[in-house]
């Protein structure tokens, strides 16, 4: 009978090492999950931020792209004025030598 009573606290010893030593485990595995949040809580605001600067940047990288569209437009138009000022300016030295020629062959001094 003593070896039973001996045995039966023996094996409460056991299951009572065994609850404390899970709860120890829990706690732990607590503490872990408890980090885990915080560091997807951290991860999360981190990326909101990121998302906030990539739609800044998306933001005036269309703003660039309209005005560089705007300033190509205008380059264009500014050549194409050039063209036809260069194309007019030919075309009145032409005239002026050509009537100046006219005047010259038309002169009494020859």
């Amino acid at each position: 009978m003593l070896a039973y009573i001996k045995r039966e606290h023996r094996q409460e010893a056991e299951a009572q090492k065994a609850q404390e030593d899970l709860q120890a485990e829990v706690c732990y595995l607590q503490e872990r999950v408890d980090e885990v949040k915080h560091l997807a809580k951290e991860k999360a605001t981190d990326i909101e931020s990121l998302q906030d600067a990539f739609h800044e940047e998306e933001f005036t990288s269309v703003g660039l792209k309209t005005t560089l569209a705007l300033e190509e437009e205008r380059r264009k138009e500014a050549k194409n004025r050039v063209t036809k000022l260069e194309t007019q300016m030919a075309k009145s030295i032409s005239e002026i030598m050509t009537q100046a020629m006219e005047e010259f062959k038309t002169s009494p001094k020859m």
